[in-house]
């Protein structure tokens, strides 16, 4: 089963936009649980993941990844920033690299606010550290390191 792993800053609609996209895949059985976790303590923010069924951490937004691993339930998870929305077909692209190569984390694209933020500023990220957009095993989340480099699906 997979779990999201959503770090929300205080944004109500980038936290509805992320949603939207997961929804259909909660429908196909794909996506089993979410965590959100929640740097600002809004109270807006813990209502929507009560209706969303998610659960609700209150975490900084500094090396949350591990703690809201900690909270999923599922074996494999997906990160992402409030705001980030998986490209379409996502699903089938996670579902096919989880058969092939099931102990290599990936890469999904990723397409929102938070994403074209990210992209503008030109951050980058070593190539063994958590990030939005990463599927992996709870384990390498939970320890905060990758065990290898993603590799990076197209959808």
């Amino acid at each position: 089963m997979l779990t999201a792993v959503i770090r929300s800053a205080g944004s109500t609609e980038a936290l509805a936009a992320t949603f939207s996209v997961l929804i259909p895949a909660v429908a196909d059985g794909f996506l089993g649980h979410a965590v959100v976790l929640d740097a600002a303590g809004e109270a807006t923010i813990e209502r929507i993941a009560d209706a969303t069924g998610a659960s609700y951490l209150r975490a900084g937004s500094t090396d949350s990844w591990p703690a809201g691993a900690a909270q999923a339930r599922g074996d494999w998870l997906l990160l992402l920033e409030e705001g980030d929305v998986p490209q379409a077909h996502w699903p089938q692209a996670v579902e096919r690299h989880l058969l092939l190569a099931p102990d290599r984390p990936a890469l999904i694209p990723l397409r929102g606010f938070a994403q074209s933020l990210r992209e503008r500023a030109g951050v980058s990220f070593g190539p063994h550290r958590l990030r939005a957009g990463l599927v992996l095993p709870k384990s390498h989340a939970l320890s905060g390191r990758l065990g290898a480099p993603p590799q990076r699906l197209s959808v």
